[in-house]
């Protein structure tokens, strides 16, 4: 069990991340790649963090926000990946934890859906001119306090399932960290790699290859 400082921090970074995904600010903290790496400082283990996020960041690559398309919110999502990762430890609680993050990536999404309904709800009467600009105001900073809120619950909810999982699980898990971490770049990779279909000059293909050797030394280095 984590102390409650800790969980505080935990809960308000999974806020952070929430607001950041469209409402305010987009410092790109809502990236797992930013938000992993700080719930591993946070936890003490910021190599862990970054790790899962990095993960977490290549499998999430591979959605492009046009048109109709619903996507996950990984943000969040990070938060209970990395303290899975890191309470659990070795490669069964890497594996848990991204399959955690995959998960509630997906929940986060759909609660999204569910938050932006909730404020038309809220704003309705705006277009008719029926509200003064003093209310909307209060109705600009209540859906930022309601999508906060739901980033909180939604990490909230996501720390409860990685205490409700059974110690003994992890051990289920057969390979060792460095391993699991490489089974896993092959997701990320096929998520990164759906946007580059129309990459086909052979400069773009040096950049790949150059980004590639680069990705694959420096994971290396951070697994040895």
């Amino acid at each position: 069990m984590i102390e409650p400082v800790t969980l505080g921090l935990l809960l308000l970074l999974g806020a952070w991340a929430a607001l950041d995904t469209t409402s305010a600010g987009q410092f790109m903290i809502s990236r797992p790649l930013v938000s992993g790496t700080l719930a591993g400082w946070i936890l003490g283990d910021p190599a862990t963090g970054l790790l899962a996020g990095a993960l977490l960041e290549g499998m999430d690559l591979g959605g492009v926000p046009a048109g109709g398309a619903r996507l996950p919110e990984p943000g969040p999502a990070a938060v209970p990946a990395v303290l899975a990762a890191v309470e659990l430890g070795g490669g069964g609680g890497l594996a848990l934890g991204l399959g955690i993050g995959v998960v509630w990536s997906r929940v986060g999404g759909s609660s999204m859906e569910l938050q932006r309904r909730l404020n038309g709800v809220v704003t309705r009467g705006i277009e008719e001119g029926r509200i003064t600009p003093r209310g909307i105001a209060v109705r600009h900073w209540s859906c930022l306090g309601l999508d906060g809120c739901r980033g909180m619950v939604l990490t909230a909810l996501g720390i409860a399932s990685v205490w409700a999982l059974p110690s003994s699980l992890p051990e289920i898990w057969p390979l060792e960290r460095g391993p699991t971490a490489a089974l896993f770049v092959l997701p990320a990779a096929y998520s990164a790699g759906s946007l580059l279909r129309s990459w086909r000059s052979p400069l773009h293909r040096g950049a790949l290859f150059l980004a590639g050797l680069i990705g694959g030394s420096f994971l290396a280095a951070l697994l040895a």
